[in-house]
């Protein structure tokens, strides 16, 4: 039985449907068209070979399923509510997805600070019982900084 190739138009309803379920960024949806095995290049309707990503990005971007400033929002709400990252370590994921610094540093700019400072108040009080160097590398391994662990301890 041969194998059916998908048409762009099938890639990017795929696309689309991965996108619609949760906040994905540009970097996600390349990783995911290259798991899903699509060709990296495509005609367009000039003929002209382009990339496929490159083509499905642009208008999941137009469509609205891809948003930058939604999803820097959404990665940082997601990891200081349920993975307890700290700032430093937030930046740097959003970084490694190449997103616009820009939007990165207004993402943070608006995190939850009680809930963070919540966070970083309940990891120091999971590690009371580790040596005060090995409570400050655990929390730095977290990504949160020295002015946000020392706040968390005189609060």
């Amino acid at each position: 039985m041969e194998k059916h190739e998908l048409s762009k138009a099938e890639w990017l309803d795929k696309c689309e449907a991965y996108c619609a379920r949760s906040e994905h960024c540009a970097a996600d949806v390349r990783r995911k068209l290259y798991e899903w095995g699509a060709p990296p290049d495509f005609p367009d309707e000039n003929g002209e070979i382009k990339p496929l990503w490159q083509e499905i990005e642009e208008i999941l971007y137009q469509r609205d399923f891809l948003n930058d400033v939604r999803f820097c929002q959404a990665y940082v709400h997601d990891k200081v509510e349920y993975q307890r990252w700290g700032r430093m370590k937030i930046q740097a994921g959003l970084r490694a997805l190449q997103l616009p610094e820009r939007e990165i540093q207004e993402a943070l700019k608006n995190l939850d600070e009680i809930a963070y400072f919540a966070n970083l108040r309940k990891l120091i009080k999971e590690r009371k019982n580790d040596s005060e160097e090995k409570r400050l590398r655990f929390l730095a391994q977290r990504g949160f900084t020295m002015d946000d662990i020392k706040r968390a301890l005189h609060a």
